[in-house]
């Protein structure tokens, strides 16, 4: 038995499908719920049916990453249980790292999770889930004070909203890019492509504005291709 029995089981598949149907089956609920308060507020069939358009517009263009972050995991996972993170609450970043680290720190790379012993699949599972939670669990309890504290800063004499703001974001660069840094040299060289494609795209935007939308996807579909040319090139 291997961590592939489990990925690939059926039981894994049909909790998966249950999960993913009352996702659906909520998603719809809220939808017309909404949708009829927006009717009894006065709002037009016409601005629903525009919001709607939109917002699937919107939501295909990030899927194209999600859907290659969805094959990369495959291969290591097996499908079922990355269509299920990938699918409710879990971030492409996040998953592929998770999943990284639990295998290494077991001992085994990513690729070899499915023929080890099944502890590890289950302990790759395990991080990749509780370690989302953390993400609904603090938005749940601090997500309000935080909001409102930005609000009153921001209303206040400064630009403390806007430094707290920027804050934030450098935190999570001084976490995550020494990792890709210094950890391999093509993994460097990846990240190094991926921020040069996203500034060049961003200066091409100002004149197309229609990129704007596919930046993210073009971005991770040029930068995998270069992360594999950098690997046969320097490992």
């Amino acid at each position: 038995m291997t961590g592939a029995t489990i990925a690939n089981s059926p039981l894994l598949y049909i909790l998966i499908a249950i999960g993913l149907v009352f996702i659906i089956v909520f998603a719809l609920y809220s939808f017309f719920k909404a949708r009829k308060r927006c009717l009894e507020l006065g709002v037009s069939e016409e601005t629903i049916s525009n919001v709607v358009k939109t917002s699937i517009t919107s939501s295909l263009v990030p899927s194209l990453a999600i859907l290659l972050g969805f094959i990369t995991l495959s291969v290591s996972l097996g499908a079922a249980w990355p269509w299920w993170r990938l699918s409710v609450i879990g971030s492409l970043s996040y998953e592929i790292m998770a999943a990284d680290y639990t295998a290494s720190g077991i001992g085994v790379s990513l690729s070899q999770v499915l023929s080890s012993d099944p502890s590890v699949f289950a302990a790759v599972m395990i991080v990749m889930t509780v370690g989302v939670l953390s993400g609904p669990v603090l938005v749940a309890i601090l997500a309000e004070k935080y909001s409102t504290g930005i609000m009153k800063v921001k209303s206040g004499k400064g630009d403390w909203g806007q430094v707290f703001s920027g804050v934030f974001y450098l935190a999570m660069f001084a976490v995550y890019i020494p990792i890709l840094i210094f950890t391999e040299l093509p993994t460097a060289l990846t990240l190094f492509t991926s921020m040069i494609l996203t500034i060049l795209l961003g200066i091409a935007s100002k004149k197309l504005p229609v990129l704007a939308n596919f930046t993210m996807a073009i971005v991770l579909i040029l930068s995998m291709a270069s992360s594999v040319m950098w690997d046969g090139l320097f490992k």
